[in-house]
């Protein structure tokens, strides 16, 4: 169990959902502040959003998960082309979460449990490099720059994290768990 559990945090798998919180997360996803930060920025269609959610109960390959703090819809936590004990991590978080300055504690609790629940040993993904945000909040994460061999996307930068890595982060990085405690305690069990 992680150093920095919390009984506020509940996942749930997108084969799983019902259709509100399926609604919940196209409507989530298709946020203008989401959209500038994904790969693609088109606005979601209710069928494309029914067809992949279709298509995620036949891929072995791929784990989405719907975050929520508290009973709330708080944000996403996915892993993609997983093979080999890696896959690749994603995330984004409902503006709600943005306004309560809680996309760190967020995004933490998804990574931990994608490290505790899929069996995964390494996390990897790739990050804007104009999307300053989301570089810190990797690094604070302990998401390194890897020099790759795999070409990303111009202006992108691969960064990853191993569970041995993330485990050493979690139990002792006093200053991360005391900021993300803060958070919790400003924002109480709502």
């Amino acid at each position: 169990m992680s150093a920095f559990a919390n009984p506020l945090y509940t996942f749930k798998n997108f084969t799983e959902l019902t259709k509100h919180e399926s609604e919940e997360v196209l409507h989530g996803r298709n946020d203008a502040e989401v959209r500038r930060w994904m790969t693609s920025d088109m606005v979601i269609t209710a069928d494309d959003h029914r067809r992949f959610m279709r298509g995620l109960k036949d891929n072995p390959r791929a784990i989405y998960v719907r975050i929520a703090r508290a009973g709330c819809f708080a944000g996403v936590y996915s892993l993609n082309d997983l093979a080999d004990g890696s896959g690749l991590g994603g995330f984004w978080v409902t503006a709600q979460t943005r306004e309560r300055f809680l996309p760190l504690n967020v995004v933490f609790q998804g990574m931990d449990y994608m490290f505790r629940a899929s069996g995964v040993e390494r996390i990897y993904g790739f990050q804007k490099l104009d999307n300053l945000s989301a570089m810190r909040l990797n690094g604070l994460l302990g998401l390194s720059v890897k020099e790759s061999s795999t070409a990303g996307a111009e202006g992108m930068q691969q960064i990853e994290i191993t569970k041995q890595q993330w485990q050493q982060k979690t139990a002792q990085d006093a200053k991360l768990l005391k900021l993300m405690n803060r958070m919790e305690t400003l924002n109480g069990t709502t």
